[in-house]
């Protein structure tokens, strides 16, 4: 056997002493660790290629010792992936592992691994077995720079300390609803690790379980369940991350020593909704965080959990949330201090009602509706800032009242609070020092600030308002509207313009959020809202309730909506994207409703039958699935039988069937003569609907686009994946340069061609032509 001697005997070529000079071996490793030698004598860099040496990836981890680098360089690797070693595993030029619909992916065995930029796909879809893109098994595991795509779970670090996952995106199996899905991160019994600027998207929860000292630090977790979900896992960090349009944020239960600060989170509204929740929580401190457009900023429920502990938030921004901070009767020792509170529908809830005005300490906040004075001029309110309205604390015992929250009902309850002791309310809280002006916001306001659209008022609210306001009160000339008067007044108000809107605009203090919206509507049309996040949709939804103060003209059935904003709110049939019900029968709720708008009970057949809910008639709501409960709401909504329906992206939450059949309800009634505005982020939804786009964008001026101009514009170019039959990529990548198109072969055994949206047909049929077997393609739109 060959050998060669080093500086202390000799080896042979794996690295095996046969002659040791040294007294012992203990000796060798010291002075080994001291210079480095191990390391220079085990590290190895083996590559894997289609091309070889190996063309296997389990080839060379069998042939890797520890410490070795295993080089994977483009291409598709298929099946399940074992690592044994401690090895590091880098991709180059994103090869595929692909698990083939089974099991997990990639299962990491051996401590201080590292997978690095790899696109990961295709695990199995047992939640019970968890099914995985990558488990991590073993300490000091490295997940770096990965893509995930149609795996169940993500990565999944169970009983693996110290553990790394950085800089991935991933997203779970896209034909799944969120609770089917799988979650993007999971920890399990993993202290100490670390989750770091990762993308988790379309995935169910982050959850981390049972692991303390953990760091969550600067990722973007938009569009699932859970952002955070953290259990038992003492001495967390969460810091510097964005959550944009999940159900909950950050949600923390049975932890203590939990620091939480500088994370922007908004557009939370499942059920509950909350941007941040705390569950039996001890010690917990929370800084400078962004909580906007949520349906709750912050839940407590026995935080802090001992009498010695502490839950302190400071510095704070909540702004635009339905309610700010919602507690349990019993919670205590809450310190809330220099935070702002921003327009939010309601500052303060005590759910179910109770609770001690002074068990929590409120100081130094600012209050967007105070009204105190400042005579001294210190910064100081005069007089403290008490949250004591009459309706509140009804809603806060009967949250079905919300549907009232605007109409003429609140507000003469709150008149008469306000006039008459005998009904004055308790005060739920005071800030005996309240700010006159908002403390210097935190740095990562300036992030946020240029998504303003997106803060809106709750859905449910809305609902409510829409329904409620008008329906309650419709009144013309002083006579209550029954079914004979109300079709008298559709004959009335049937003008060739249903809907109008003429340079309307809104700011949010400097921001502007719509610009120069114009448009005309008339009966049976259909009108698509479309833009970004925070382009304004949600807005202009508002604007055209009458709920906020804007810019320019609206007017709704020869109703100016700044004049009579009640009248014109009694014309349009609301339906928001989550509604929330009592647990009521579908009937219940339906008759419930129908008092309030003065609707005969042969309204409420009809239009179960219409909808196709008379059959659940005598179930509970929380017995309907999503897109059930949205039918009710659109039932709802017809009560009245409006002119007018206005949708806020109703299919959000609802699956491929239940999104096709709700289509096909609101197609119903546009041929019926409804007029429809209705925003939403979905391609096919416009096609089968709108008859013309408002492309709304926070910067600029509304756009009012044809069908086929908003085609052209939404999606000029795209980008197909060619899959040929066996040796043919070469030659059709030269077929196609050489006949005008634009393409190049990539990494994925593919032909990557771009075109404009309507050539992609074309080409395909004259690959076919000249002889070219297509066996597989991907459409996507080109960046």
């Amino acid at each position: 056997m060959s050998k060669r001697r080093g500086w202390f005997g000799n080896f042979n070529r794996r690295g095996g002493l046969t002659f040791l000079k040294l007294a012992t071996l203990g000796a060798l490793v010291a002075i080994l660790a001291q210079l480095g030698g191990a390391d220079a004598l085990a590290a190895t860099r083996l590559v894997v290629s289609p091309q070889g040496p190996y063309t296997a990836i389990q080839d060379a981890l069998r042939d890797a010792r520890d410490g070795d680098t295993i080089e994977v360089r483009g291409g598709a690797y298929r099946g399940n992936l074992v690592i044994e070693k401690s090895v590091t595993l880098e991709g180059v030029d994103q090869p595929i592992l692909d698990g083939e619909n089974h099991g997990t992916v990639v299962t990491i065995n051996a401590p201080d691994t590292t997978l690095r930029g790899f696109l990961i796909q295709n695990s199995g879809v047992e939640p019970d077995q968890n099914h995985a893109g990558v488990t991590a098994n073993a300490p000091r595991a490295r997940v770096e720079k990965n893509i995930f795509r149609q795996v169940l779970f993500g990565i999944f670090f169970a009983q693996a300390p110290e553990s790394i996952a950085r800089e991935n995106d991933i997203t779970s199996r896209v034909e799944y609803d969120s609770g089917r899905k799988g979650d993007g991160i999971r920890l399990w019994a993993s202290p100490r690790a670390q989750v770091e600027n990762n993308h988790v998207h379309n995935a169910r929860d982050m959850v981390i379980w049972y692991s303390e000292g953990v760091r969550i630090v600067n990722n973007f977790i938009e569009t699932g369940r859970y952002g955070v979900h953290l259990m038992y896992c003492d001495g967390a960090t969460i810091e510097n991350n964005r959550l944009l349009n999940n159900s909950v944020g950050i949600y923390t239960m049975y932890s203590k020593n939990v620091d939480i600060q500088n994370n922007d989170v908004r557009g939370q509204r499942g059920p509950s909704g909350y941007a941040l929740g705390f569950k039996d929580a001890d010690n917990v401190a929370v800084q400078r965080n962004l909580l906007v457009d949520n349906r709750g900023g912050i839940f407590l429920d026995g935080t802090p959990f001992t009498p010695q502990g502490y839950a302190r938030f400071t510095e704070n921004v909540l702004a635009f949330n339905d309610i700010a901070v919602t507690v349990m009767p019993a919670v205590k020792g809450v310190e809330f201090s220099d935070n702002v509170f921003w327009e939010n529908t309601e500052q303060m809830a005590v759910h179910g009602g109770g609770g001690k005005f002074d068990a929590n300490l409120w100081q130094n906040n600012f209050w967007s509706d105070y009204a105190g004075l400042d005579a001294n001029a210190d910064g100081i309110g005069d007089t403290p800032y008490r949250a004591e309205k009459f309706f509140e604390n009804m809603t806060d015992r009967e949250p079905l009242l919300r549907a009232l929250l605007y109409s003429p009902a609140a507000q003469a309850l709150e008149f008469a609070a306000t006039s008459f002791p005998l009904v004055k309310p308790l005060p739920k809280f005071q800030d005996a020092a309240p700010r006159l002006a908002p403390p210097p916001l935190p740095a990562n306001v300036e992030l946020a600030r240029g998504k303003p659209g997106e803060m809106f008022l709750v859905a449910a609210f809305l609902l409510g308002a829409a329904i409620a306001i008008g329906a309650l009160t419709l009144q013309r000339g002083g006579t209550r509207m029954t079914k004979s008067t109300d079709s008298k007044l559709a004959n009335e108000i049937a003008p060739t313009v249903v809907v109008s809107a003429r340079a309307v605009g809104k700011a949010y203090g400097k921001t502007r959020v719509l610009e120069q919206v114009n448009f005309e509507l008339g009966a049976g049309q259909a009108l698509a809202l479309w833009g970004p996040n925070g382009a304004g949709k949600t807005t202009l939804v508002k604007a055209l309730l009458g709920l906020i103060p804007f810019e320019g003209e609206l007017v709704i059935a020869n109703l100016p909506v700044k004049r009579d904003a009640k009248h014109a709110r009694g014309r349009v049939g609301y339906v928001p994207q989550e509604v929330m019900f009592y647990d009521w029968t579908v009937r219940a709720t339906m008759e419930f409703y129908a008092r309030l708008k003065r609707v005969e009970s042969q309204r409420i057949d009809a239009l179960l039958e219409q909808l196709g809910l008379q059959t659940h008639a005598r179930k509970n709501v929380s017995a309907l699935s999503g897109g059930l409960k949205q039918r009710l709401a659109l039932a709802l909504a017809l009560l009245a039988d409006p002119p007018i329906l206005l949708l806020d992206e109703p299919t959000a939450n609802l699956d491929t069937q239940a999104r096709a059949e709700y289509l096909k309800l609101i197609a119903a009634q546009k041929r019926a003569g409804k007029t429809i505005l209705f925003a939403s982020h979905r391609l096919e939804e416009v096609e089968a609907l709108a008859d013309r786009v408002l492309w709304l964008d926070s910067e600029k001026a509304a756009r009012l686009l044809t069908l086929h101009e908003w085609r052209a514009e939404n999606a000029p170019v795209v980008e197909l994946t060619l899959w040929l039959g066996e040796g043919q990529r070469e030659r059709a990548n030269e077929f196609l340069n050489a006949n005008g198109w634009n393409a190049h072969l990539n990494g994925r055994s593919a032909v990557i061609l771009r075109a404009p949206a309507r050539e992609k047909l074309r080409a395909l049929q004259t690959l076919q032509a000249h002889g070219f077997q297509v066996d597989d393609f991907e459409i996507e739109r080109a960046l």
